[in-house]
């Protein structure tokens, strides 16, 4: 085969190599508290369409996107109990992807029709799907995300750019990208050479600095193939909350198609029930970020309508933050389609991963092993924790 073929990590259309490979992992394709029970919603991954519903028992299912009878969108029809039936004519699915019911029809066949369903499963608030082909593997798990303290999964972020451009975010963009945050925050970052390293472990990268004197050593960690793991101050509340409180963020960078993905985030928090309780109090307060609104901000930005520093002071970190690294990488020229790049040691990490990558399709073209990625308990413990007893 072509060298190309296993060197394009960008492209995960129905046959493509790095889309077979994304496939035969679960991968988050909605929040689970945006789909109420009787409701169904189209869903686009990877380049192609799903009908997901949640039936009247709190069932969710996966099923294709259109009807088998004149293929009109499953998605604006009713689900009955625990199916589906579509406007146009009425024909009902299972989530199995059964007809069920042909009812206009003077001869049913519902026997010879069928459309095709997938297995999911709600887990850390967001709802997994498993794409690919097969059998089913177990559910990856995070056991950082498991751990007792405050879990909150935030709004999915639909952004106009490659999935590949997300999960290339390296940690010393934070120095400049989030530098208003940070000024905003009272704790300025101060820049100097990275040094920084990334090795392969059992479950992607690792990427860190040796540790200075006096400061805690930061990691962050990517989990094969698409989930980044980051201790961060980004946090919607308060901005005394961003200066007291760090939360363990997970990112699931999942690919729309290949000029859009969805970024799925979970927050971990180790607080007690009772500072998470207030924590959430204040959350409820500040309000959910609207992701339509801080696009549109950031739209304005690169139209060179507005700049950042011009954003209202009382923003939350959390829309802040979102809006600095929305204009920064949506900014971005696609990977390959125009000028090439020219990396340096901030994108140790960037490398490795797409070295990893590369070296997976390979593997997947050629019909060899791939690698089996286990994600440990404990990666976030080896970070120095602040102190959380007197905050709430």
């Amino acid at each position: 085969m072509a060298i190309e073929e296993w060197r394009d990590i960008t492209h995960t259309g129905p046959g493509t190599l790095a889309g077979r490979y994304l496939r035969l992992f679960w991968q988050p394709v909605y929040r689970a508290q945006d789909l109420a029970a009787g409701r169904a919603v189209p869903v686009r991954i990877m380049g192609e369409d799903y009908t997901l519903y949640r039936g009247e028992s709190g069932q969710v299912y996966l099923v294709d996107a259109h009807c088998a009878h004149r293929g009109t969108q499953l998605s604006i029809g009713w689900v009955q109990g625990e199916n589906v039936r579509c406007r146009y004519h009425g024909w009902m699915f299972d989530g199995s992807g059964r007809c069920l019911e042909q009812p206009l029809e003077d001869r049913p066949f519902c026997e010879r029709v069928r459309i095709r369903s997938f297995p999911v499963q709600e887990y850390l608030g967001l709802i997994f799907a498993y794409l690919g082909e097969g059998e089913t593997p177990p559910l990856k798990r995070l056991p950082d995300a498991e751990r007792p303290g405050y879990l909150e999964a935030g709004p999915p972020e639909y952004w106009p750019c490659n999935f590949m451009t997300r999960i290339d975010n390296d940690s010393r963009h934070v120095v400049y990208t989030h530098m208003e945050s940070w000024i905003r925050m009272g704790a300025p970052m101060r820049s100097g050479p990275s040094n920084l390293r990334a090795e392969e472990t059992e479950y992607g990268v690792v990427t860190y600095a040796p540790a200075k004197p006096g400061q805690v050593q930061r990691f962050t960690y990517f989990h094969m193939p698409n989930i980044n793991q980051v201790r961060s101050p980004r946090i919607e509340g308060t901005i005394e909350d961003a200066r007291n409180l760090e939360a363990d963020r997970f990112f699931w960078r999942v690919p729309v198609d290949d000029d859009n993905c969805v970024n799925f985030v979970v927050d971990y928090i180790p607080l007690t029930p009772e500072q998470a309780e207030l924590y959430r109090d204040r959350r409820r307060e500040a309000g959910e970020a609207s992701p339509a609104e801080l696009n549109a901000l950031g739209d304005q930005i690169l139209a060179g309508k507005l700049r950042i520093e011009d954003l209202p002071k009382d923003m939350s970190i959390y829309k802040l933050f979102w809006i600095e690294d929305y204009v920064t990488q949506v900014g971005q020229r696609q990977r390959g389609r125009e000028r090439p790049e020219h990396l340096g040691s901030t994108d140790v990490g960037v490398i490795l991963k797409r070295k990893i990558w590369e070296r997976e399709l390979k593997a997947l073209a050629e019909g060899q092993p791939l690698k089996d990625w286990v994600s440990p308990a404990g990666l976030a413990e080896k970070q120095e924790k602040r102190h959380f007893a007197s905050v709430g």
